[in-house]
C-alpha cells in the first residue's frame, strides 16, 4: 500500500476551531422559544448538510444579502417552523461574543515558522471582516478564503476546490480542521484530509499526530 503524501498545508477553520461556537449563543435564543438549539440552528442558520439558494443565512454568507436584512427575511422560515420571532434574534447571535483559542491561533504560526503553508477557510459575512481580524491576526495565513469575498460557502465544493488552487498544493497534501461535519464531507471529496474539531485541545493532539505521520 502507497505511503500518503507529507502534509504541506494546515486549513482552518475559523468559528469552533480558533474561536469559540455560537452554540451557547443559539441555545440561549432558543430558550427564548422553548425549542431546542438544534431547532433553533435549523431556522436561523438553515441546514448544515447543504446550501440553499434562498435562507437569508446563506445568502449572507455569500455575499448576497447584508446581515441587516436578515431578520426580516427569515420570518418565512421560522414560521414554517411554527416560530414566530422576536426580531432580535440575530442582533443577539451575532452580537460578536466570543472567546479566542489563543493556543490554537499560535499552532498556526509554528506550522507556518516551520514551513507548512497555512490557510483560513471560513463562512462568514463582509460585515465581520474587521472584527475578526481585531482578534485574530490573519497575518499568519498564506491565504484567507472567506465565504462573503468568493460567493460560495461551505460545503459547497466549489470553495475547496478554489482553496486548493490559492494554497498552490495537491488535494491530498491539504489537512483541514472544522467543527461542522458536513464540511469535512466536501473537503474529503476533494481529496483532503480532515479533522473534527469537538474539542480543541484534542484536536491538536490529532494535528500532531497528523504531521508526524
Amino acid at each position: 500500500m502507497a505511503s500518503k503524501p507529507p502534509v504541506r498545508a494546515v486549513v482552518w477553520d475559523f468559528g469552533g476551531v480558533l474561536i469559540t461556537p455560537i452554540t451557547k449563543l443559539l441555545d440561549e435564543i432558543a430558550r427564548w422559544h422553548d425549542i431546542s438549539m438544534v431547532e433553533m440552528l435549523d431556522v436561523l442558520m438553515g441546514p448544515r448538510e447543504a446550501s440553499t439558494p434562498d435562507h437569508p443565512w446563506h445568502r449572507a454568507e455569500r455575499g448576497e444579502l447584508p446581515t441587516s436584512a436578515m431578520q426580516d427575511e427569515v420570518a418565512p422560515f421560522a414560521a414554517a417552523a411554527g416560530l414566530t420571532l422576536r426580531g432580535d434574534e440575530y442582533e443577539r447571535l451575532l452580537c460578536g461574543v466570543f472567546d479566542v483559542h489563543h493556543d490554537a491561533v499560535a499552532r498556526v504560526r509554528q506550522l507556518r515558522d516551520a514551513g507548512l503553508r497555512t490557510a483560513l477557510l471560513t463562512n462568514s459575512f463582509k460585515e465581520f471582516r474587521a472584527l475578526l481580524e481585531k482578534h485574530v491576526d490573519f497575518g499568519v495565513f498564506d491565504v484567507v478564503v472567506d465565504s462573503s469575498e468568493v460567493g460560495f460557502r461551505k460545503p459547497e465544493p466549489e470553495i475547496y476546490t478554489l482553496t486548493t488552487a490559492r494554497i498552490g498544493v495537491e488535494p491530498e497534501e491539504i489537512l483541514y480542521l472544522d467543527d461542522f461535519a458536513a464540511n469535512l464531507v466536501s473537503a474529503a471529496a476533494t481529496g483532503w484530509r480532515t479533522i473534527h474539531v469537538t474539542d480543541v485541545d484534542a484536536a491538536m493532539r490529532q494535528l500532531d499526530e497528523a504531521l508526524a505521520g
